[in-house]
């Protein structure tokens, strides 16, 4: 770690440096006469070389003709001159060395402190302004967030399909069933939710109403019970009836169900809610139904569990949606003219027709985005970098565009409810689901990923220069070996 000290001395130095080699580049007409005169200066390191050469050349005569050499033929030789004109080129450059002013670091920085007062320059001006533009721009297109930065055709695209998804959520979405009475009498359902329903596996005659109708003898399951044994004696769950109980039991919702589902069905017993219409609270029970029950591995309960699901999707009242049925437990809030807990809102909804079919109609609005903006971003990143995969939903970016789209559909549906006077059933429970689900990661990249993503931005840029570097310094290396120029090697003595 850098002490502060250093980084001020730094700067003084950085700051001399600069002023002088921008004094340079406006005086490059006088390099070339100054440039004669340092090679003059610079011509006694030619002799040294040259005796340097010799000496080489003399070492290898010996070691040819080591063999015949005797005693005699070293009596005038001095090893104390090699080492002399090694001596000589240190002192030369211990001599250059004095002449820039260098003897040690804390002079050095006295020396460009004084340089930078003389020129009137601030030594504790800050890095930036050692940069040109040249430089700003290089910065600028490095950075971490220009790899993130939006044009106009990403908001173009990310507003329409927003806007497009609201639409479809107004227009063909709507809401489950048509209300003839109440506060929202007058309001039509979805066309699409609506001709989903017409088909009733109870009433057919195909094969699908067939096969479902013979998974519903076959795959018989405990949470279909409206009771429970406790302490001998068989209690009826408290709220429910034929139209509710799928609502109130875990087994049946289309996610939880394999969870729940499967271990009643191997425990024998049914998990759920109860519903107090006096305290207006549902409350979690779990209670045993099979007394007799026989042995069942996970696979067959499985396997029971998906059989049950099947016969009951297409039925009148059809299947919760999901999560729905651990929504219903959520006793607080007070929505609406009756004060309405969350709870109690969940039930209302399936009670009047907001089930599992209906949910799959609302996925409809988040499709829309999901094609559209998605499509637009591959053949954007295809264009801009070629083949190279990329995770839409990990890339910061593209997540903020998909977020984006999502949150104007949110909007969009808000909106909605508001025009329908607040009726629930115009809640789009896809198109809410989708916009958590891009909101939680990316409130996770904006709290803790955004900055260690930006020092690994940074690690990999110094990386790819420290690289390119090393690479510029190989192949001047190899230019220059590849020259035919003398070498200088010591001999053995």
């Amino acid at each position: 770690m850098l002490s502060e000290k250093f980084i001020v001395e730094l700067g003084i130095a950085l700051q001399a440096q600069n002023h002088l080699l921008r004094k340079l580049a406006s005086a490059t007409s006088e390099i070339g006469s100054k440039l004669t005169n340092i090679e003059q200066k610079l011509s006694d390191t030619g002799v040294a070389s040259e005796q340097l050469q010799a000496l080489e050349k003399l070492m290898s005569d010996l070691e040819a003709s080591q063999d015949w050499l005797e005693v005699e033929d070293f009596e005038n030789f001095n090893v104390d001159q090699i080492l002399g004109l090694y001596k000589q080129r240190q002192k030369h450059i211990s001599v250059e060395l004095i002449k820039i002013g260098f003897n040690d670091w804390e002079s050095f920085v006295r020396q460009c402190q004084a340089y930078t007062l003389s020129q009137g320059i601030d030594p504790l001006a800050p890095y930036e302004a050692l940069l040109t533009e040249a430089d700003f721009e290089v910065l600028k297109e490095e950075s971490f967030n220009a790899q993130f930065r939006w044009d106009k055709w990403d908001y173009i695209f990310v507003g329409a399909s927003g806007i497009l998804a609201s639409l479809t959520d107004y227009f063909l979405v709507k809401i489950p069933t048509t209300l003839t009475t109440g506060q929202y009498a007058g309001q039509t359902s979805s066309p699409i939710t609506e001709w989903i329903k017409k088909y009733d596996t109870t009433r057919g005659d195909d094969w699908f109403a067939s096969w479902a109708q013979n998974l519903a003898e076959t795959c018989k399951v405990p949470y279909d019970s409206m009771s429970y044994v406790d302490a001998d004696s068989i209690k009826r769950i408290t709220g429910i009836f034929p139209k509710s109980h799928r609502l109130q039991s875990l087994g049946h919702d289309p996610v939880l169900g394999f969870i729940f589902g499967v271990l009643d069905i191997m425990r024998g017993t049914i998990t759920g809610f109860s519903y107090d219409r006096l305290t207006h609270s549902h409350t979690w029970l779990q209670g045993a139904v099979w007394s007799n029950l026989e042995p069942i591995n996970l696979i067959e309960a499985i396997l029971r569990q998906i059989g049950h699901l099947i016969s009951d999707v297409a039925t009148p009242m059809g299947l919760p949606a999901p999560f729905m049925t651990l929504i219903q437990g959520i006793n607080v809030g007070s929505f609406g003219k009756g004060r309405h807990t969350i709870g109690e809102l969940a039930r209302w909804m399936y009670l009047n027709g907001y089930d599992f079919r209906h949910f799959l109609v609302s996925g409809i609005t988040p499709a829309v985005i999901e094609i559209f903006l998605r499509a637009y971003i591959m053949l954007r990143h295809y264009a801009e970098h070629g083949e190279q995969r990329v995770n839409l939903t990990s890339h910061p970016k593209y997540r903020t565009m998909l977020l984006l789209a999502h949150g104007i559909a949110t909007a969009g549906n808000a909106g909605k409810i508001t025009l329908m006077q607040g009726n629930p059933l115009a809640i789009n429970y896809a198109e809410w689901m989708a916009f958590i689900r891009y909101l939680m990661p990316s409130m996770k990249y904006w709290l803790f990923d955004q900055y260690q993503l930006k020092i690994e931005h940074l690690e990999n840029i110094n990386t790819n220069e420290w690289e390119q570097l090393l690479k510029s310094s190989d192949d001047i290396l190899a230019a220059v070996t590849a020259l035919d120029y003398p070498t200088v090697t010591l001999g053995k003595l």
